[in-house]
């Protein structure tokens, strides 16, 4: 009688709306909504931007567990994307590595080889000049990175960064913005329900989308 009773309880616990079973997620607790959008620059998709700094302990922890996410669990109505925090000057050589990897169409390799050298490593790649020699290790060469490195638009990014680090008043990393409305991080939701709050936060910023799209004029 016992088992029944057990078996039939569990039966309801699955058979119950899905909102009763998520976890509520509170403005203000797990995440912060801004009065204003940003900009986003990923079109129709919705905007998950990560704000990072490669010196950073914690946003090396997170690389693992957001690479895992974005390639398997990423709602497909999203955009992953990364910006480089600058909160001091000595943190500028950083994030135009950042840009210039991208602008070198190496990204993927240079990002994740570089935290892993500061990170697990423990080698001390700060300046430029430390940063290009790290670089050239890695098959790129020295000169072509620094072309990039001080590029106009290398520099213009890296300057905008700074902006953006401020205005979004991020005040640690790493961050996550969503669709330019949601500012999260794991020091609010805890590592576990991050990623669930990133999928939630998503979800609300289509919705909005939908709701502030203008009517046909068929309509």
């Amino acid at each position: 009688m016992k088992m029944k009773k057990a078996l039939f309880l569990s039966l309801m616990i699955c058979l119950l709306p899905n909102t009763l079973l998520a976890k509520e997620l509170k403005e203000g607790v797990e995440y912060t909504a801004y009065p204003t959008p940003f900009p986003v620059s990923t079109g129709d998709k919705v905007e998950v931007r990560e704000v990072f700094w490669y010196g950073c302990p914690h946003c090396f922890n997170l690389e693992k567990p957001m690479d895992k996410w974005r390639k398997e669990k990423m709602p497909a109505n999203a955009q992953f994307i990364r910006m480089p925090a600058v909160f001091r000057e000595n943190w500028i050589p950083h994030a135009r590595a950042y840009y210039a990897f991208e602008a070198l169409n190496k990204t993927e390799e240079l990002h994740h080889a570089l935290m892993n050298a500061i990170h697990v490593k423990r080698q001390k790649i700060m300046t430029k000049d430390q940063i290009a020699d790290f670089v050239a290790t890695q098959g790129v060469d020295r000169k072509e990175f620094l072309d990039a490195y001080n590029s106009f638009s290398v520099d213009s990014l890296s300057r905008q960064a700074a902006i953006m680090t401020k205005r979004y008043g991020i005040s640690g990393v790493p961050s996550i913005l969503v669709d330019g409305r949601y500012l999260t991080s794991a020091s609010q939701t805890g590592m576990k329900d991050l990623f669930e709050t990133v999928d939630y936060l998503v979800k609300k910023a289509a919705d909005q989308r939908s709701r502030e799209k203008p009517e046909s004029p068929n309509n």
